[in-house]
């Protein structure tokens, strides 16, 4: 059995929670973080990873969406009141769905060869284009959304009607499933998250970058002496 670490658990648990945020901003404004976006977006198209950075383009940078709202979602010192429910609501059902697609079925290869079509049209129409999350989006309303919990979003009416917002929520869901196939394969757990909570917390603030700059240093070098992990969705 291969050993991952506990920083292997919080990289793809922040892919969850950055997931979830972006659909929440999505829903409520119409707009989200473009960078965060594309790196849950192309996380879907990283079949062979190196490490589990690989999978969020190898630069933590991609990540701080998902590490600034785990901060905020997990810590101890802030209130019930203050945390966003939604957010939590779509983490957790996100590692539902992820959970019962690995218990059987062949809705993962179903998901995979929608996948491969939308990888080829990327490479005619480039990586964020619309047609390309629109198969994305197909992937995840033929094969999770039959499926429960239901995840429901909610927003304004005017972001959730418009096409190509509801697209990229779809993606984005999609992405989420991906981030938490993820974390059940480096070794991640509901149980675990409760019970190893606050050494999340110190992972996530390792991870943290306030001001994100070209100069900061990644966190490549932590996964020296870990193996290979691999994805089938």
């Amino acid at each position: 059995m291969s050993q991952y670490t506990q920083q292997d658990k919080t990289l793809a648990l922040t892919g969850i929670y950055q997931a979830a945020q972006l659909v929440y901003q999505l829903a409520s404004s119409g707009e989200a973080d473009e960078k965060a976006l594309k790196a849950s977006i192309d996380s879907l198209f990283i079949n062979n990873p190196t490490n589990t950075l690989n999978v969020f383009g190898d630069d933590v940078d991609n990540l701080q969406t998902g590490v600034e709202t785990l901060l905020a979602q997990m810590n101890g010192n802030v209130s019930v009141q203050e945390r966003n429910i939604e957010v939590t609501r779509y983490a957790l059902s996100l590692m539902i769905l992820a959970k019962k697609l690995r218990q059987g079925g062949d809705g993962l290869q179903k998901i995979s060869n929608v996948l491969e079509t939308a990888e080829s049209q990327r490479e005619h129409f480039g990586d964020m284009h619309e047609n390309v999350i629109a198969t994305i989006a197909r992937a995840y309303s033929e094969n999770v959304s039959i499926m429960t919990p239901r995840i429901m979003v909610n927003g304004h009416h005017q972001h959730l009607n418009n096409q190509r917002i509801a697209n990229k929520i779809r993606a984005l869901l999609l992405a989420g499933i991906r981030s938490a196939l993820l974390w059940y394969q480096v070794g991640g757990s509901r149980w675990g998250l409760i019970w190893s909570r606050k050494k999340y917390l110190q992972n996530a603030k390792v991870l943290h970058r306030p001001q994100a700059s070209p100069n900061n240093d990644k966190v490549t070098s932590l996964f020296n002496d870990e193996q290979d992990p691999s994805d089938k969705s």
